[in-house]
């Protein structure tokens, strides 16, 4: 997706890792999800037994991301610092609009991710609706200072594990490399809430809007006593309405 003339990628700097004693592989079923993206395009499994200890030792600088790229620094044996480079190919604007959408229909979703959670169910609508949140191997592409003739290299590799990490503790990191920053996600989302009916009005969905309705009432629930008074009564009405909804 081209930008517009004049337009400003945003970047974000990540600190560098430095050398850590966790297991390289992600923790969450989406971060491994991005990494099996570049696993099965790996020229040979000791590619990545290197990249993991590479991604461990402390050799990798600061990562930037931007929509659809991520850069960083290795420092390799030799004392060489070699740049590489990770582009992502990018959804199309539609393809972020049918995302809006399909976050903004079901209850949580937005919610889920601003806490740190990629629902599998948010992945699924979006699939159905055409939208592959996860790239395939072909819609990343590694380029490395180290000219190596099979990409990605051990060490655009290990920058890949570095990312799942990244897309583990915050599932915005992918969807920057897939286009689109957080701001702007939940915006568009914002923008959907209102006119997008619910997937499904399940009884979980009912009750949840029902509590709510409850603790608004309760708030300006009247301080009079008894069945004489009408608002206590009107109050008492509606939520027994609430409380027993058959």
């Amino acid at each position: 997706m081209a930008d517009a003339p004049g337009s400003v990628r945003p970047t974000v700097v990540v600190p560098a890792f430095g050398k850590v004693r966790t297991s390289a592989r992600s923790l969450t079923w989406w971060g491994r999800a991005w990494v099996r993206t570049f696993e099965e395009n790996a020229f040979e499994e000791k590619d990545l037994v290197t990249a993991r200890r590479f991604s461990r030792a402390g050799t990798l600088g600061a990562i930037g991301l931007s929509p659809g790229s991520a850069t960083s620094v290795i420092t390799v044996a030799t004392g060489d610092r070699l740049l590489i480079g990770i582009k992502v190919a990018e959804l199309s604007d539609q393809g972020w609009r049918d995302f809006a959408t399909e976050a903004a229909r079901a209850s949580g979703h937005a919610a889920d991710l601003v806490s740190g959670v990629l629902t599998p169910a948010l992945v699924e609508h979006c699939d159905e609706a055409g939208v592959e949140l996860f790239p395939g191997p072909s819609d990343v592409e590694a380029e490395c200072d180290c000219e190596a003739w099979a990409q990605p290299c051990v060490h655009a590799l290990a920058l890949m594990y570095q990312l799942a990490w990244l897309i583990d503790v915050d599932p915005f990191a992918l969807l920057l490399l897939r286009g689109r920053s957080r701001d702007a996600v939940l915006g568009a989302v914002s923008g959907q809430l209102d006119g997008v009916p619910p997937r499904v009005n399940t009884d979980l969905d009912d009750a949840i809007s029902r509590a709510a309705e409850i603790l608004a009432l309760a708030d300006a629930a009247p301080s009079g006593h008894g069945l004489a008074d009408a608002a206590v009564a009107s109050y008492d009405e509606q939520v027994a309405l609430l409380t027993e909804p058959g």
